[in-house]
């Protein structure tokens, strides 16, 4: 399921795991402006997150690789890793750019649903900007 609200883009600016917990930090350019946000994960979903922005899916030398969140999630049929759903980033690097499946949870595939259909502006994700 693809969301085509008013989100423009969504950086991967981190995947990693602090005193809080796991999370991506991400940002986020809205009709109204840019915002860092702070999503908690789940540990199934930080796992094949992680591993997939940690990849380069080009030259393995090559630098400046950036890592998009894609608004979208499906069922995840075959049940890979033992996820009912499966995520999707886009990896570029230079002018080259290639997307990647990655097995998510069911209440990440809802926050993304939330996103897609819920977020129009800045100050509806106030409560999880970045701080």
């Amino acid at each position: 399921m693809y969301f085509n609200g008013s989100v423009y883009y969504f950086g991967i600016i981190d995947i990693a795991k602090d005193e809080l917990g796991r999370y991506a930090r991400l940002e986020v350019k809205l009709v109204d402006g840019i915002s860092e946000i702070r999503c908690e994960l789940d540990s199934i979903t930080y796992r094949y997150l992680k591993a997939a922005v940690s990849k380069k899916y080009f030259d393995s030398l090559a630098t400046g690789y950036r890592y998009e969140l894609i608004l979208y999630y499906q069922q995840n049929d075959n049940g890979d890793a033992g996820t009912p759903y499966k995520g999707l980033i886009r990896c570029l690097q230079g002018d080259r750019s290639i997307k990647v499946e990655f097995p998510c949870s069911e209440r990440f595939a809802g926050n993304l649903e939330w996103f897609g259909k819920e977020v129009k502006t800045t100050k509806d994700i106030e409560h999880i900007k970045w701080s």
